[in-house]
């Protein structure tokens, strides 16, 4: 695979004298590797634009996909499958969509349970081709999900006092808790637990007083925990648990505090700026203070800080503070050496070049300079120290746009000193928008998108949203735009804090704190011994070109000689499309590149040349990349207030919208589902629930684990709660007090218990029936009195899951189908756009083009109530040029 070459050499490579016979030099050797890496094994990244980052309960999530390849970042030209996993606000796997990518561009959407999780969502989307380079290389992002409904509790959390001794990590805290009108929750009581993950480090219950407020005090284990959480349980009326989460902040003792030498190094009676970054077990940021030596300091951002250090003696200390917690410790600086090197570069944006000092001993005294940027080589010389001193400019205008690697090494290849700097080039696309429509409940808005780079009209293809701006903000800075995650987060390790904060502007103190950012993250796509050694990555994931069905075929009865190898067909859906295969000796087969949507019905027919159809085939199931990540939470319950306000007005207009949907699709298919529906319901002996779910519906299922995934915040007043093999329903308007919390459980219509649930594959799963109607339940006796989980498995029923004859009947999931963002047209009025519209994302357009004028014309309606709204539109041409506008208007 030879795709993508390195646009320039530069000439700073051609000054390098490199010998034309013999042994191959240091820099041919690291310009021949880059350039295999460059040829053989580009890299992808991805980008999703969200139509905003703050939603309610029951919201669709609208998404446009980015996806560029190489280290030019052009619109990737290789993989056309983009897999994009939502997980809740603990980490759990809720759906997986597949996004059909098409010159780098996709989209997509996701509807948030309207009865699910609230708290910090997370985003996880990759490619097959990415996972060969480890997950660094995939996107990470996140929104924030509330109930619009659950303003009865919100508590406020102060954490006065942390310790840690013997141990034992002590917290004073004192809480408020209020609703939404301000009053306090009075001479109530809450249930309180100290999470790590799903194990349970502490438990209590507390009592408020009048004003709703209480102080206290607890301890948990001093262990360093990837994440962990205080939830707060209020029980509503009585009975009905509402439950808040936030961080659960880590001693200073915990935290992971570095003080980094620019390159690397400390040399004793050497001057060398040192950047330091305070950050907790979770990737959270802390902010310290503290002193080395006398010489005092502080963080300025993120918990990162900078400062100028000469140490006189090998081994120096910080004596670092708490300013929140009055905590201390000591912490050990790098051990300086008697003699080395130390490096200082001066990066001026206003400069032509970029100036490295080099200053120290070293011997042997030859050394190399190499400066790259995504594994494109802009400059490399050699050089050697002049009275302890080399000095190097490199030309601005070799550089592109984004993160350079600048290493020094010695004669044999070992890295001596590295440093990471930021480079902006006047290579972005200038973006315009223009409107002269006024602000008027139900009008008709007009915009003008214009696309320039460098003054002159480019075309590109972009994504728009248009927002109520006094429902939603701009959270750019904390979640990151389109320039933070191609340029920035996606060729560093870890979580940056705000990305977005970054790129607001170019003003001195955003470009300082950006370079904290490089002086602090180190972190390099490959290794310099693997450069050396010439050793390149191991390919185990292939670029997918569409849906791909891997298989198996077995003989029916195992014989000595096995199978021979044959041909096997599929015919997808109706015969949409029928594709064939081959089959070695080991009987395994693979479909690529099959192009549908949505998950349809999979005939698989083999035939073996020696025992012909006396044969299994099955699926092989890929294997889910995550099931579940370290859970993210607030640092306090968030509630916005303008958001909140129109939840009742948007949660009635979106069931209304769903439900049309609904009625529309049964109205499609109720023929062809008949006779599938006429089984099903009579292997029910006890009817049909207050719900039924299927699975079949429910996007993403494959990456599942259990059929509690299934039910989990898709069935109103049914709260789940799993932590490991335990598992705690409650469903809310049945039961009484004496009557217990678990419903009863059936699996295929014989009771069992929640354990045995647990133990069944949720790609199993016919469907699920939740009864909740006490008058419903009541065919149950007293055994239902907490209401009823049936659970119905595929047994012959409707699809035939099994192999007959060489052949397999089942079903596969294709691409998400994007659905169509619902935009009302009021020049007419219809009894359909009666109802209140308070929409708080107005107009959304994951796909909007510019012509070779550079311009795009889009039109929407207003709501009822919008008087701001907020326009975010990003995106990127031909070339992988970005562009990103935000505006008000009013």
């Amino acid at each position: 695979m030879k795709i993508f070459f390195s646009k320039r050499l530069t000439a700073a490579l051609f000054l390098i004298a490199i010998p034309s016979f013999g042994q191959e030099s240091l820099p041919e050797k690291i310009q021949t590797y880059f350039q295999s890496i460059q040829r053989e094994f580009p890299t992808e990244k991805s980008y999703l634009h969200l139509d905003k980052r703050t939603y309610t309960l029951g919201e669709d999530v609208w998404f446009s996909a980015y996806l560029l390849a190489g280290s030019n970042q052009i619109p990737s030209p290789l993989s056309r499958t983009l897999y994009v996993d939502i997980f809740d606000g603990e980490g759990l796997l809720l759906e997986q969509r597949k996004i059909r990518i098409e010159n780098g561009l996709g989209a997509g959407d996701f509807k948030i349970p309207r009865f699910g999780k609230t708290g910090t969502y997370q985003i996880k989307a990759y490619t097959a081709w990415m996972r060969n380079f480890g997950e660094a290389y995939f996107l990470s992002s996140s929104f924030v999900v509330v109930d619009g409904a659950a303003g009865s509790f919100l508590p406020k959390v102060d954490f006065k006092e942390i310790s840690a001794t013997a141990g034992q990590v002590k917290y004073q805290v004192e809480i408020e808790a209020v609703s939404t009108s301000g009053n306090p929750l009075s001479n109530q009581t809450l249930e309180l637990r100290a999470l790590a993950g799903e194990t349970q480090l502490h438990k209590q219950s507390l009592s408020l007083n009048t004003q709703g407020q209480a102080s206290f005090s607890f301890s948990i284990p001093e262990m360093v925990n990837p994440s962990q959480s205080l939830e707060l349980t209020y029980f509503e009326n009585g009975d009905y648990p509402v439950t808040q989460t936030i961080r659960l902040p880590y001693a200073l003792k915990l935290a992971d505090i570095q003080f980094l030498p620019e390159g690397g190094h400390l040399v004793i009676g050497k001057k060398s700026n040192v950047a330091f970054r305070a950050i907790d077990p979770d990737g959270t940021p802390v902010d310290i203070r503290g002193e080395i030596e006398g010489q005092g300091f502080s963080s300025r951002f993120g918990g990162m800080g900078k400062l100028e250090f000469t140490p006189t003696k090998a081994d120096n200390a910080a004596n670092i503070t708490n300013p929140k917690t009055g905590e201390t410790r000591s912490v050990s600086l790098p051990k300086a050496d008697s003699r080395g090197l130390v490096v200082q570069v001066v990066n001026n944006p206003s400069a032509s070049f970029v100036t490295v000092f080099v200053q120290g001993e070293y011997e042997p005294n030859s050394l190399l300079l190499v400066s790259q940027t995504r594994g494109v080589i802009n400059y490399m010389i050699q050089g050697v120290l002049a009275n302890g001193v080399w000095g190097i400019r490199i030309p601005r205008e070799n550089l592109i746009t984004g993160i350079n690697h600048i290493t020094i090494l010695s004669s044999d290849g070992k890295p001596l000193l590295e440093r990471l700097i930021f480079v902006q080039k006047d290579d972005f696309l200038k973006l315009e928008l223009t409107s002269s429509s006024p602000i008027n409940p139900r009008g008709k808005i007009g915009l003008d998108l214009s696309s320039l780079f460098q003054n002159q009209p480019m075309e590109g293809s972009f994504s728009m949203a248009v927002t109520d701006a006094d429902q939603v903000s701009d959270e750019s800075d904390a979640f990151g735009s389109i320039f933070s995650s191609l340029l920035l987060t996606s060729d560093l390790r870890g979580k940056i804090h705000q990305p977005g904060h970054y790129f607001k502007n170019q003003e001195a103190e955003t470009l300082e704190l950006l370079d904290l950012v490089m002086l602090t993250h180190g972190w390099r796509r490959f290794s310099w011994d693997d450069v050396m050694a010439g050793k390149l990555p191991e390919i185990k994931n292939f670029i997918e070109r569409g849906i791909t069905i891997e298989g198996q075929v077995k003989e029916k009865t195992e014989t000595k000689k096995g199978l021979g190898g044959g041909k096997v067909n599929a015919v997808l859906g109706d015969g949409v499309e029928i594709v064939s295969s081959e089959f070695g000796p080991n009987g395994r087969f693979i479909f690529a590149e099959l192009d549908y949507q949505d998950s349809v019905t999979v005939t698989i027919t083999a035939v073996d040349n020696r025992v012909k159809t006396f044969v299994y085939v099955s699926i092989i199931e890929p294997d889910a990349v995550f099931s579940k990540i370290e859970g993210e939470y607030p640092h306090q319950i968030v509630w916005p207030e303008g958001l909140a306000a129109t939840f009742a007005e948007r949660n009635l207009l979106q069931q209304m919208k769903d439900d049309q949907n609904i009625l529309d699709l049964e109205g499609v298919t109720v023929e062809a589902k008949t006779i599938e529906r006429e089984d099903e319901e009579i292997r029910k002996m006890y009817g049909t629930g207050d719900v039924t779910i299927n699975p079949d519906k429910i996007p993403g299922t494959i990456a599942f684990t259990n059929v509690f995934q299934l039910i989990q915040g898709r069935v109103s007043g049914v709260q789940v709660f799993v932590s490991g093999l335990a598992v705690s329903v409650r469903i809310r308007g049945v039961g009484s007090a004496n009557a217990g919390t678990d419903p009863l459980y059936l699996l295929d219509n014989a009771p069992v218990d929640a354990e045995t649930l647990l133990q069944i594959n949720p790609r199993d799963v016919s469907s699920i029936d939740v009864f909740k109607d006490p008058a419903r339940a009541a065919i149950f006796g007293a055994q239902g009195a907490n209401g009823v989980i049936a659970v119905y498995t595929k047994t012959g029923a409707g699809m035939n899951y099994k192999s007959v004859g060489g052949t397999l009947v089942t079903k596969y999931g294709g691409y998400a189908s994007p659905r169509e963002f619902y935009s009302p047209k009021y020049d007419v009025k219809t009894a359909e756009n009666a109802i209140t519209d308070s929409r708080a994302t107005i107009y959304w357009n994951p796909s909007i083009k510019t012509d070779a004028a550079g311009k795009a014309k889009l039109e929407f309606y207003n709501t009822d109530v919008a008087k701001r709204q907020l326009i975010i539109v990003e995106g990127m041409d031909a070339e992988g040029r970005l562009g990103r506008v935000v505006k008000v208007i009013e």
